[in-house]
């Protein structure tokens, strides 16, 4: 165990999947807010006088747009349109610019922006250890903040420095926070103090429950940009230019032939553990009809995930080995689908 997440748990936080700590849960209760350490999240940074350059031409989001402190997300695409990562961009300076994405995908991304940096001035690296990755969510998040580390943000996607540290707003009672390595302890025991503590699984049901998607290495190069909804996410600009797979993604948004898309659905545990990214979800008659995005506990009994399925199926779908069929939920913005059945 590292020693931040030894620090972690000897401050009653809740880990998982690197945490390496058994993970109790915690039901999202709105009149709280909560503070979560955010263990799977890592950082790759692209440096040099060509790095907005270079990665114009690479993802899928508007490098420009980083520019007066926002925050874009984007993802990095095969030639055949199918995502190899996602991320959260920032740019920190005219020469660099941050990608927050899974920890475990950070050596998939040297390697795949590696192959084509060689022609550029930058220079990529895993900057990983520099920050420590913590959300904080709640009424009263923007207060805290404020009061903690003396910033406040107006916009969402927008983000401020507090010293060394990075503080993103996802909306308006969510944060996202970098903090560095050497601040990191004393900033989490003054957040800690006035929140409740959960664990990443509490984030993950926040950003299915805000339908954003997320790439693992179990899901690499399974879906099309628009199969996770980037489109409806400001998570793709359909008028920045060429970029890899950007053929397939215009094509999918101006031929009118997208036919999946990322729904949210509730499903009952039954004592079953959390399906896995990329898990196959099926009809009632045993055909595959989608894939699991992400997945996490909601209650004791109950879990709820995001799942890239086709469209007209989505009502009669089912995990495997679970006879329960998924309930459709609600998300946070409209999919330009045919209304539910009935």
């Amino acid at each position: 165990m590292s020693d931040w997440n030894s620090f972690l748990v000897t401050q009653g936080a809740l880990l998982d999947m690197q945490g390496n700590a058994d993970m109790p849960h915690t039901t999202i209760i709105p009149e709280i807010t909560y503070l979560m350490p955010l263990s799977e999240q890592g950082l790759l940074a692209l440096d040099g006088i060509d790095t907005s350059k270079f990665l114009q031409g690479q993802v899928t989001c508007d490098v420009r747009e980083l520019e007066n402190h926002m925050t874009r997300l984007g993802a990095q695409c095969n030639i055949k349109g199918r995502m190899l990562l996602c991320f959260r961009a920032l740019q920190t300076n005219s020469q660099q610019i941050l990608l927050r994405m899974q920890k475990d995908l950070v050596s998939t991304g040297l390697t795949s922006f590696g192959k084509y940096s060689v022609f550029f001035k930058v220079k990529l690296a895993d900057v990983s250890q520099d920050y420590r990755h913590i959300g904080i969510s709640g009424p009263n998040a923007s207060q805290i903040l404020a009061d903690v580390l003396n910033v406040n943000i107006a916009a969402n996607d927008e983000w401020q420095l507090s010293g060394n540290s990075v503080v993103i707003r996802i909306s308006e009672d969510r944060f996202e926070c970098w903090l560095a390595t050497a601040d990191a302890e004393q900033i989490w025991q003054k957040l800690a103090a006035q929140c409740s503590v959960a664990g990443q699984n509490e984030w993950t049901l926040l950003n299915i429950q805000a339908g954003l998607g997320d790439i693992t290495p179990t899901t690499f190069e399974t879906f099309t940009p628009q199969g996770i909804n980037f489109q409806l996410v400001n998570g793709i600009n359909f008028r920045k230019g060429c970029y890899t797979g950007q053929e397939i993604v215009a094509r999918l948004h101006y031929r009118g032939s997208l036919k999946r898309h990322m729904y949210r659905f509730e499903f009952a545990l039954d004592g079953n553990p959390l399906p896995v990214a990329g898990s196959e979800l099926h009809n009632s008659n045993g055909k595959s009809v989608g894939e699991v995005v992400i997945a996490a506990q909601k209650t004791e009994s109950i879990g709820e995930l995001l799942a890239s399925v086709v469209d007209d199926q989505r009502i009669d779908i089912f995990l495997p080995q679970n006879p329960q069929k998924l309930s459709l939920l609600s998300l946070p913005y409209a999919i330009p689908t045919p209304n539910e059945a009935d």
